[in-house]
C-alpha cells in the first residue's frame, strides 16, 4: 500500500520541474522561498499560529509553501493520496483535515488578510493520474475565484494571474474593459445558449449570486456535462434565495428555475470541439475570471457596475423592460445630494434594478469610519424599495443580493398601493426615477407620493424626463395641479439639468429636482443648474465613459449645489406651478459687447480670410 509519502515525491517533483527547487530541495530562485509543513517567516508563521486543521487553535502546517516575498504571494499547497479525498463540495469549511482543496483553502483563509494567496489541492499517487485543483485569494478580498487551473504553474505565471486587475473602477480603461466583456458575455450568451433578451440578466445574475457561495466556487469545476452544472447552479441559487428574508422567495425561483435549468443545450461537434467541458462551464469560468480581475479594495462596486453595464446591453438599457437605467455616476450623484450617511433611511418607490439603493449601501459599506455592527444595522434596517414588475423585480432582488443590503425591505407592488407600507418605513431619504409616459400616472405624480411620504424636512431627490415638468406635454392634464400641490407641501432646492446624452442611446433630456418635505415653498427661490459630467460617448459600445475632467466636474457641481452658488452654470430664481423647472428655459445669456471683442472677432476673420487665400 502506497503511503501519503508518495503524493508528496509527485508534488516535490512537480515544483522541481517548474524551477522551484533542486534535487536536494533547494530552492533555485534567491527571491522565491519553498518550504514543507513550516514556513520560517515571521508573518507567515503569524497567520498560520492557530490555523490547525483539527481546529484545535494550535499551528497549521501545510504540505508545502512558497513564498514570493516581491509580490506579497504565497502559493500553499494541500495533497493526499487517495483522489476520494481531493475536495468535499457540501460545505467548504468542513472536514479541512480530511480533503485536500479543503485544506488548501482553510490556509488561503488564513493567509489572505497578509497576503495574495494561490491554493492548491492536489490528490492521487502516481504521476500519471493525479487531480490538481487551484484558487486564488487576493489580499483581503471577502471570498477567493476557482482559476480552473490543473496543474503546476511557474512563479511567473502565478504572478500574471495576480496582476490581471483593473486597479481604478473609476478610469477610462476600467470602463471600457467593462463594457467589452459586458458585450462578450451577451453575445456568447445568445449565440452558444441561446438564451433570449432579458433572461440573459437572469443568468448572468445568477452565476455572480451563485459565485458568492463558496461551495459552488469551489466544485463548479467538478460538474461532469452542462446538464449536471445548470442543475447544481439552479439548487445553489434556490437555497440561497431560500435562506434569505427576502420577501416574495417563491416569485424570484419561479422566474429563474425555466431559465437556468434549460442552460444544458445540445451542442454541435464544432462547439463541443471548441468547448469540451461544456458551454456552460465556459461562461462561468469567464465570469468567475472576469470577477477576480476586477476584484480589489472595492469590489462591492465593482460588481454592480458590471452587472449594470451587462444590463444596458441585454435589453437595450432596460428599455425593454419598460425602465430607464440610470447610470452608476448619477446613482452616485444622488447619494451626494442627499449627504446619505450610516443615519440616513432610504426608499426608492420605483425601484428598477437597484441602482439608488445600492449606492446608497455601498457609501455605507465601504466607509472605513463606520464600524461594522453600524453597517449591518444600516443594512438590515434602513433600505427599502418598491418595484412592480416581476420580471424587474427579480432583478433587482439579485442586484441587491450582489450587494448585501437590505434585501428585507424590498417589496413588490404598485407604489400608489404601497403609501400605507410607504410611510411605515419613516425614510428621511427618497430617490426615484419613475416610469416614463406612464398610462395611469405623469412623472411628477411618482414624485409627489414619494414626498409626501416620507418624514418632514426630509430630502426627496428625482431624475426625471424635461417634458415632465413642462405644460409642452399633452399626456397628463393635471400636471400644473400636481405641480401647484408639491410647492404648497415641500420646497423645491433645486433642478440640476442633465447631459443631453446620458441616457444613451435614448434620446431622453432629464433634469434632476431636488426638494425639502414638509416645508412650503412660498417665496423661496430655487439653485437652477446644468451638468456637463464630461463623459465619452463610444457609440459603438454603447456607452459613455468618464474622462479625466469627470472628477473634477463633479465635485465643481457639488461645491456649488451646496453652496448654492450663482456660477457660470448656475443661478437662484423663484419657481412657480406655471414655470417649467429647467435651466435653459430660465438662462438669461449677458450680451454685453467691448470693443475688444469686436476687435478680436474682426482679427479671427480676417485670419479666415487669408488661411482660405480670398486675398
Amino acid at each position: 500500500m502506497r503511503l501519503e509519502k508518495a503524493t508528496d515525491l509527485i508534488v516535490f517533483t512537480l515544483l522541481r520541474n517548474n524551477g522551484y527547487v533542486d534535487g536536494n530541495f533547494d530552492k533555485l530562485n534567491s527571491k522565491i522561498e519553498v518550504w514543507a509543513k513550516q514556513a520560517s517567516n515571521t508573518t507567515i508563521k503569524g497567520a498560520l499560529s492557530r490555523a490547525s486543521k483539527k481546529k484545535s487553535g494550535q499551528p497549521g502546517y501545510p504540505e508545502y509553501l512558497i513564498y514570493d516575498e516581491d509580490n506579497e504571494m504565497v502559493v500553499v499547497i494541500e495533497n493526499k493520496k487517495d483522489q476520494a479525498k481531493h475536495i468535499y463540495s457540501k460545505n467548504i469549511s468542513k472536514k479541512v483535515d480530511k480533503y485536500a482543496v479543503n485544506g488548501a483553502l482553510w490556509y488561503a483563509e488564513h493567509l489572505k488578510d497578509f497576503f495574495n494567496v494561490i491554493a492548491i489541492g492536489i490528490s492521487g499517487n502516481s504521476i500519471q493520474d493525479i487531480t490538481i485543483d487551484s484558487y486564488a485569494w487576493r489580499k483581503g478580498v471577502e471570498t477567493f475565484s476557482n482559476l480552473n487551473i490543473h496543474e503546476i504553474l511557474k512563479i511567473d505565471e502565478y504572478r500574471s494571474i495576480l496582476n490581471q486587475t483593473i486597479r481604478d473602477k473609476d478610469n477610462e480603461i476600467a470602463y471600457k474593459s467593462l463594457n467589452n466583456k459586458a458585450s462578450e458575455l451577451n453575445n456568447f450568451l445568445r449565440d452558444y445558449l441561446g438564451v433570449i433578451e432579458h433572461d440573459r440578466l437572469y443568468v448572468l445574475g445568477a452565476i455572480l449570486f451563485a459565485l458568492e457561495d463558496p461551495i459552488f466556487k469551489m466544485s463548479y469545476g467538478q460538474s461532469n456535462n452542462d446538464e449536471s452544472l445548470a442543475l447544481h447552479l439552479y439548487q445553489t441559487v434556490e437555497r440561497k434565495v431560500k435562506g434569505s428574508a427576502l420577501k416574495h422567495k417563491e416569485l424570484i425561483i419561479s422566474e429563474l428555475k425555466p431559465v437556468l435549468t434549460s442552460l444544458a443545450v445540445d451542442e454541435t461537434d464544432v462547439v463541443k470541439q471548441k468547448y469540451p467541458n461544456g458551454v456552460l462551464f465556459e461562461l462561468i469560468k469567464e465570469v468567475d475570471k472576469v470577477l477576480f480581475n476586477l476584484y480589489k479594495e472595492s469590489e462591492l462596486d465593482v460588481i454592480s457596475t458590471f452587472f449594470n453595464v451587462f444590463l444596458s446591453y441585454s435589453t437595450a438599457g432596460g428599455s425593454d423592460l419598460g425602465i430607464v437605467l440610470t447610470p452608476s455616476h448619477i446613482t452616485n450623484l444622488f447619494c451626494d445630494i442627499a449627504d446619505v450617511d450610516v443615519d440616513s433611511k432610504i426608499v426608492d418607490p420605483c425601484a428598477g434594478t437597484g441602482g439608488f439603493l445600492t449606492s446608497a449601501w455601498k457609501r455605507i459599506s465601504l466607509d472605513d469610519r463606520i464600524t461594522q455592527s453600524a453597517k449591518d444595522k444600516f443594512r438590515k434596517n434602513n433600505i427599502f424599495g418598491i418595484e412592480k414588475e416581476k420580471s424587474i423585480y427579480t432583478i433587482v432582488a439579485l442586484n441587491m443580493f450582489l450587494n448585501k443590503d437590505g434585501r428585507s425591505h424590498l417589496y413588490k407592488g404598485d407604489v400608489f398601493s404601497y403609501q400605507r407600507e410607504l410611510k411605515s418605513f419613516e425614510c428621511n431619504v427618497g430617490f426615484i426615477n419613475p416610469p416614463y409616459s406612464d398610462s395611469l400616472y405623469s412623472e411628477i405624480r411618482f414624485v409627489e407620493v414619494m414626498l409626501d411620504n416620507l418624514l418632514p424636512y426630509s430630502i426627496g431627490v428625482a431624475i426625471l424626463p424635461v417634458n415632465s415638468v413642462s405644460s409642452r406635454t399633452k399626456k397628463h392634464s393635471d400636471l400644473v395641479e400636481t405641480k401647484l400641490r408639491l410647492l404648497r407641501k415641500h420646497t423645491l432646492v433645486a433642478s440640476i439639468q442633465m447631459p443631453r446624452q446620458l441616457f444613451y442611446p435614448k434620446g431622453t433630456e432629464t433634469i434632476i429636482l431636488v426638494f425639502r418635505t414638509g416645508i412650503p415653498n412660498e417665496d423661496k427661490k430655487t439653485w437652477m443648474a446644468i451638468y456637463n459630467d464630461e463623459f465619452k460617448l463610444i457609440k459603438h459600445q454603447k456607452a459613455r465613459t468618464p474622462s479625466k475632467k469627470s472628477a473634477a466636474a463633479n465635485e465643481s457641481l457639488l461645491s456649488a449645489y451646496r453652496e448654492k452658488s450663482e456660477t457660470e452654470f448656475s443661478f437662484m430664481k423663484q419657481m412657480s406651478a406655471e414655470d417649467q423647472w429647467v435651466y435653459t428655459v430660465h438662462y438669461e445669456p449677458e450680451y454685453e459687447l467691448f470693443i475688444d471683442d469686436h476687435q478680436s472677432a474682426l482679427n479671427e476673420y480676417i485670419s479666415y480670410l487669408f488661411a482660405n487665400n480670398y486675398f
